[in-house]
């Protein structure tokens, strides 16, 4: 098992004791209007972690203070080549606006490209999640473009992505 610990956060595989926090983060109307899966039951998201339990890619995020769960984040791989992933992440809302997002997407970012040897790491947001865009700009990916009525709901998607290139160059800088 990957535990990947940071300032404030805890990243780390799935455990069955998850299940009714899962559930909770994911009745959110926020979340769900972004394009998080929603999940009927604590059964359903107890089925979800199990599916995700030892893929490494899939990460609980724990507050290290309270030891709760306050979220999740993966790198997703789609089936397009080796090397490329999708990021997907998601704070409850009780936590969002703390820094906590960008703190773990950097995280898994660096664990992306030092650990798992990935390429490209790409992430696509509904146009009106301002949040995560941010979360996105500063922790440096690249605006790619717009899928105009892409999403289920027919608002716009946004593309962006970070290269390993760019992340290695960002990791010279001096802090």
């Amino acid at each position: 098992m990957t535990t990947i610990k940071t300032a404030n956060l805890i990243l780390r595989n799935w455990q069955e004791a998850d299940a009714p926090a899962l559930y909770r983060i994911c009745r959110d109307e926020a979340l769900r209007k972004s394009g998080v899966t929603y999940i009927e039951s604590i059964q359903s998201a107890g089925e979800a972690i199990r599916s995700r339990a030892k893929d490494t890619r899939f990460k609980a995020v724990i507050h290290r203070e309270s030891g709760e769960l306050i979220g999740f984040i993966s790198l997703g791989d789609m089936n397009r080549y080796k090397g490329y992933a999708e990021l997907e992440y998601a704070i409850a809302a009780d936590y969002r606006n703390r820094g906590y997002a960008t703190e773990a997407v950097k995280c898994m970012v660096d664990y992306g490209f030092s650990k798992l040897g990935l390429a490209v790491i790409a992430a696509w947001v509904r146009s009106h999640n301002a949040e995560s865009l941010r979360v996105l700009e500063k922790c440096a990916f690249v605006f790619e473009g717009r899928l105009r009525k892409h999403a289920r709901d027919q608002s716009d998607t946004l593309c962006y992505s970070i290269l390993c290139e760019e992340w290695e160059d960002k990791q010279k800088e001096p802090q």
